[in-house]
């Protein structure tokens, strides 16, 4: 029976004599939850704990285009599509989407996630080429007009991933952790480029149809780990694996909120960890506010949260918004 340990994170700054760090950020523990299925879990010290699973979780994060993770980094949402479930639309000209990134930048994200297609619950699949209309002249002109930004792209599709690649792109945001794409994995293995592997998208058209787990949080927790093992034989490097587990995506409300109570384990697959929550429908039925664009102050609260169990990485439709309230985090607990 496989045993599972979250590292419980702390922030205070008065910390006892022995306590770990996670990587070189502010976050430390000195304790985890031992999970088991079938049993109930049990708080243990962490010298109980192995050695590998020690070293996952202190080991320094870097990647071919991160040099640390020393502060959570925020990755704007650019969706180039006329049926994005919270921005459908509003970027789907070249000229509008230029002009968002551009306030992108002003604001300090760290990342700009471009997306073509929208895999929201329900979304049907598009072209290769259709995809690739929609972003290439957005993506040519942030690389132009921003050459020090980082820029991702939102594809499951290999070729998509070749061209972008062509353009300057080196994050790789895939949803289905390259298993919709069977090319995916040999055309990433050929550049040295950062990819991030997201649980639950899949089929974007069915998968709120499937949303039975024996444990959420195991069952992702496993299924990322096979992805990285997969992706590592595949040619990948793990420094360069960040990992997603996919809020909102084949899940329900519970579920959702279950994966957040208990982010922290997913550092002990020893990559930097992006979630995704800004404005998702979970926190519109939670907090009673039905139009998207209104989630923002439940999307910060969710964010800060994520931000205290050490999450790398927040992805984000209001960029000014949480980068303020991230600052304000920091300067308390920093």
């Amino acid at each position: 029976m496989r045993v599972y340990y979250r590292p419980i994170i702390q922030n205070d700054l008065i910390r006892p004599k022995f306590h770990l760090n996670l990587g070189n950020q502010n976050q430390w523990f000195d304790r985890f939850e031992k999970i088991e299925r079938g049993k109930k879990p049990v708080h243990i010290s962490a010298d109980l704990v192995p050695s590998e699973v020690i070293r996952n979780l202190t080991s320094v994060r870097k990647s071919c285009i991160f040099d640390h993770f020393e502060k959570p980094l925020i990755m704007g949402i650019l969706n180039l599509t006329p049926d994005s479930f919270s921005d459908g639309g509003v970027n789907f000209h070249a000229m509008d989407a230029i002009k968002s990134a551009k306030k992108m930048v002003q604001d300090g994200v760290d990342v700009i996630d471009v997306g073509g297609e929208s895999t929201k619950p329900g979304a049907e699949q598009i072209t290769d080429e259709l995809e690739l209309s929609r972003i290439e002249s957005t993506i040519k002109a942030i690389k132009r007009n921003h050459p020090s930004c980082k820029v991702s792209v939102d594809t499951r599709k290999s070729s998509v991933m070749k061209r972008v690649i062509e353009l300057g792109v080196d994050f790789i945001n895939d949803v289905s952790a390259l298993s919709f794409d069977a090319s995916s994995m040999q055309v990433l293995a050929q550049d040295n480029v950062q990819i991030c592997l997201m649980h639950g998208g899949l089929n974007p058209k069915t998968m709120q149809q499937r949303t039975v787990y024996d444990d959420v949080v195991l069952d992702v927790y496993d299924y990322l780990d096979e992805r990285i093992t997969s992706a590592v034989a595949g040619g990948i490097k793990k420094e360069n694996i960040i990992v997603d587990p996919g809020i909102g995506f084949g899940k329900t409300e519970s579920q959702n909120i279950r994966l957040i109570q208990k982010a922290s384990i997913f550092h002990s697959l020893g990559c930097p960890v992006l979630y995704g929550v800004s404005r998702k429908a979970f926190i519109g039925r939670i907090s009673g506010v039905k139009k998207v664009t209104d989630r923002f102050p439940g999307s910060i609260a969710v964010a800060l949260d994520l931000v205290r169990q050490g999450i790398q990485f927040i992805r984000v439709h209001d960029t000014r918004e949480t980068k303020q309230a991230v600052a304000l985090w920091e300067a308390i607990n920093y």
